[in-house]
């Protein structure tokens, strides 16, 4: 045997394993309940296949935890892109601003749950003759977000009159790290800003820069969760429950005391801020009567009973605190499986995304007769 062949056997076996090795780990995504992901070039054009799409991917920011990474890439429907904004071409810029905020169904990056027919986008049509409308929604954004963003940006944008959040799917009190730990300490900041402060090293969480992650995606975060499941814990208490200093903050609770606080900024702006619950399958009600063998009740049935307990019990808290908060709606009954206007249990459709602008814009102009 020359040594050409052996070099090109070898390099034969090379491949091989690493093509077994990248759909191994592919699977084992699945066994964990998370999706496969295919390489860059095996994927369609189509934003729902493509986790770093630039509508879709993120880089860390040392006070939000994650912005968009578009890149200047990303066309989101009907709109643009303004930096960490979409804004839409059906008014004027010079009517008063209505500022959206909230995840990933106000967020006017992600086209995929609704080939970008998003609630903003169908709000900015309702009120285009008062308002000019500018979506800040972020995939993953809480209230805690929210508040920072907010904080950040408020007195920058000229002409605010209106604040809408839409929000309480990303309330859920493990979301951003186990409750255990975060409730006591850091109830507001996220896992990753807590890990990055306590470790004094970056996190990066864009992924198209790194040509590994494009051809083996599955590979990668398989070797990302080795690398890092060994390493020391941060999170040792720095005080204990029953220290006189400090005291837990829970999911509620911190929901309550950030919206209560956008609420004081954007009064300080001049402006009046609208905060919505947010419809999500599975609560109690409506949102878990679809029809039968519909859509709406295939997605119902993928959802775990755990995730519907804890759901449910955060948002009875919710509701409970919204109701004796002025600026607060509860629409969570609004726009319920009917049939087919969700496109999974968190995110509706185009359709229920018109009906939801709907709601909005009904309460919203009627308050303002």
């Amino acid at each position: 045997m020359t040594w050409t062949r052996i070099i090109f056997f070898n390099f034969i076996l090379t491949i091989l394993f690493l093509v077994f090795l990248e759909i191994g780990a592919g699977f084992g995504r699945l066994i964990i309940g998370k999706p496969f992901w295919f390489p860059e070039f095996f994927q369609s054009n189509q934003v729902k296949n493509l986790h770093y799409h630039p509508c879709v991917e993120m880089q860390t920011d040392v006070l939000l935890t994650h912005v968009p990474y578009t890149r200047g890439l990303c066309k989101p429907k009907g709109g643009e892109v303004m930096g960490e904004y979409v804004v839409y071409n059906t008014s004027t810029k010079t009517n008063p601003v209505l500022l959206t905020l909230g995840g990933s169904t106000t967020s006017g990056f992600y086209q995929h749950f609704s080939e970008g027919e998003t609630f903003p986008k169908f709000l900015a049509e309702l009120s285009k003759e008062q308002f000019f409308l500018i979506n800040g929604g972020v995939g993953g954004y809480s209230s805690l977000q929210e508040l920072y963003k907010f904080i950040r940006d408020g007195s920058r944008v000229k002409n605010l009159e209106l604040v809408i959040s839409l929000n309480g799917v990303n309330e859920l009190p493990s979301y951003y790290g186990p409750n255990s730990e975060r409730r006591l300490l850091y109830p507001y900041l996220t896992d990753i800003q807590h890990d990055i402060n306590q470790s004094q090293s970056w996190i990066d969480q864009r992924v198209s820069g790194n040509y590994f992650n494009k051809i083996a995606p599955n590979t990668f975060s398989f070797f990302n969760f080795i690398v890092n499941r060994n390493k020391p814990s941060n999170n040792q208490p720095i005080y204990h429950p029953e220290d006189p200093i400090f005291s837990a903050v829970d999911a509620a609770d911190r929901w309550e005391k950030n919206v209560s606080r956008i609420n004081k900024l954007v009064l300080l702006e001049g402006a009046r801020y609208y905060i919505f619950l947010q419809p999500t399958m599975g609560l109690e009600g409506p949102q878990s009567q679809p029809l039968k063998n519909s859509n709406d009740a295939k997605l119902l049935e993928t959802l775990s009973k755990d995730y519907i307990e804890e759901i449910r019990t955060l948002y009875s808290d919710l509701k409970s605190r919204c109701s004796k908060l002025e600026f607060c709606y509860d629409i969570s009954d609004a726009v319920p499986p009917s049939g087919d206007v969700y496109n999974d249990p968190r995110h509706h459709n185009a359709d229920g995304n018109e009906k939801l602008a709907n709601a909005i814009w009904k309460i919203v102009s009627g308050d303002r007769i």
